[in-house]
């Protein structure tokens, strides 16, 4: 099913710098993810948090340009602090990172055992029970991957947009274990939407159907930029937050940030759902786009900034 999203390139001697990455270096690095993965699930859910911790910190360590770009974003986010304070948060953001990661391998026991819990349920609730459509706005704040468990938590189906991951391997972990996660769950309706051509196509007919709540994640890396918040940038219409606001604006859909806090060094998390956006009077053409956008950026930058060390694009941010 994955197999479209990361075509094997051509067999010529000028692309064989793209066929070694495909079929060797893509597929060793996707074999030890694949080992250390099936390798976790056989430990409890907070051996296998602890052990990411672990991973997440060797792993800064090997990465001093995503380090060096963490720190530029801290002092951003935290022009106050000093030098002490940036790398006592950028070890816990790496030591977050890793966590994030190894806790893939637990995602099916997270709602069994009880690890969520929700502040602001009722705004998506009362929002599906008025037959509106519902964006929640995901950001990488926390644990993403916790933001739909929590809608499924309370009863809420939904359909996920999940941006493709740059090895394939990795990627099918990630599906398989999100596929496992909507199973136990047991909410009827809930799905992925693959990241192709066909997704925006799927996620308007998900809107004007009203059955199920789509989460988009807003603050996406893609083509080397973070695209939101705008953080001091210029608001540009472009990438899934633009996304979002078009299709509120195309369905009358509600758009309800959401975040999925870690609590501690723990397996353990707080989602909340935010107030819903209000988007301003329907103006054909970019002003009216881009006041919208400012209205939806303004809505999810106090998570990053008061939560700078669990944003898993802190690593990626160029400003």
């Amino acid at each position: 099913m994955l197999e479209p999203f990361y075509p094997a390139p051509p067999w010529r001697w000028s692309e064989r710098r793209a066929l070694w990455r495909h079929w060797v270096r893509d597929a060793l690095v996707g074999a030890g993810d694949l080992a250390i993965h099936h390798a976790l699930r056989l430990l409890p859910t907070d051996r296998i948090s602890d052990l990411g911790a672990r991973l997440g910190e060797r792993a800064g360590r090997k990465r001093p340009v995503a380090s060096d770009r963490a720190r530029a974003a801290l002092r951003l986010l935290r022009p106050e602090a000093g030098e002490a304070e940036i790398e006592a948060l950028l070890a816990v953001h790496w030591r977050h990172v890793g966590r994030v990661f190894a806790e893939f391998a637990a995602h099916d026991r997270i709602l069994p055992e009880r690890r969520i819990a929700i502040e602001g349920g009722e705004i998506p609730l009362s929002i599906l029970r008025a037959d509106r459509p519902l964006i929640i706005a995901g950001t990488h704040v926390g644990s993403w991957e916790t933001v739909p468990g929590a809608l499924l938590q309370i009863g809420v189906p939904v359909k996920v947009i999940f941006q493709a991951l740059p090895n394939r391997f990795r990627m099918r972990i990630a599906a398989r274990s999100r596929a496992r996660s909507l199973a136990e769950a047991g909410v009827a309706g809930s799905g992925v939407i693959l990241p192709s051509l066909g997704a925006p196509f799927e996620a308007l007919r998900t809107l004007e159907e009203r059955r199920a709540g789509l989460v988009y994640y807003v603050d996406e890396d893609w083509g080397g930029q973070v695209q939101a918040p705008a953080l001091g940038r210029k608001l540009r219409a472009e990438g899934n937050i633009m996304r979002v606001v078009r299709l509120a604006r195309r369905t009358g859909a509600a758009i309800v940030p959401a975040y999925g806090l870690r609590l501690g060094e723990a397996a353990r998390f707080r989602v909340t759902f935010l107030p819903e956006v209000e988007l301003g009077p329907h103006r054909p053409g970019r002003e009216g786009l881009l006041a919208d956008i400012a209205a939806l950026d303004a809505a999810i930058t106090p998570a990053v900034r008061a939560h700078p060390e669990q944003w898993f694009m802190l690593h990626a941010w160029r400003g």
